[in-house]
């Protein structure tokens, strides 16, 4: 009866004593586990309002956001370019469509990927959302950072195409009454409104190129 007696006390103690170790190992893991996973980096205000000073650049984020934080280059560009022009996709010229790709390939995913944002794979075109964009969420979802003079670039990108056109139709009424001897414009000579036309032409390019920088 007392070896008895002994071997169940002996039992008891093994069993709890097996219980605590299991408890610590387990504990110690979670700890292990706890102590492996990365923590998000904080981003400065710096980078949080250089990422968003952009259109482009949250129009970016907010695309992933809506496709569970994943997509492709080209899909994107069409989504962005289609938005900017006021336009459906299908109605999208190539130019329209390289002008948003160039400048999210070459400028804005770059700058974004190397703040942590998004995941940029250029050779594929892949974009995944990181979770650090997560800081952002606060002030896309009410697009605190947009200011007077973004709101006033995009108008000014939007109305562009119908201003070069009134230019253009301008310059060339004016040209042509002029050969045709219209009175107060028959005294200047052709090649006058040759170099009329050419530094017409010149200055709707030189406006072009403006754009595309500020696009960038």
């Amino acid at each position: 009866m007392v070896t008895d007696s002994l071997q169940a006390d002996t039992d008891v103690v093994d069993q709890t004593t097996n219980e605590q170790l299991a408890e610590t190992t387990g504990g110690s893991h979670a700890i292990a586990e706890q102590q492996q996973q990365p923590e998000t980096e904080a981003l400065s205000k710096d980078v949080v309002f250089e990422i968003l000073k952009n259109q482009r650049r949250r129009d970016a984020l907010r695309y992933l956001k809506e496709n569970d934080g994943e997509a492709k280059l080209g899909d994107m560009a069409e989504f962005i370019a289609a938005k900017e022009n006021d336009i459906e996709i299908k109605a999208l010229s190539s130019s329209q469509r390289k002008r948003v790709y160039i400048g999210l390939y070459q400028c804005h995913l770059p700058k974004m990927d190397s703040a942590g944002i998004v995941d940029f794979e250029k050779n594929r075109g892949d974009i995944t959302l990181l979770d650090t964009a997560k800081q952002l969420d606060q002030y896309l979802d009410g697009d605190i950072v947009s200011t007077e003079d973004d709101a006033e670039q995009s108008a000014s990108l939007a109305a562009s195409p119908k201003r070069n056109l009134a230019i253009a139709a301008g310059v060339a009424a004016t040209v042509s009454a002029g050969l045709l001897g219209v009175p107060g414009l028959e005294q200047v000579p052709a090649a006058g409104w040759a170099v009329l036309s050419t530094a017409t032409l010149m200055a709707i390019t030189a406006m072009e190129s403006y754009k595309d920088r500020l696009d960038l």
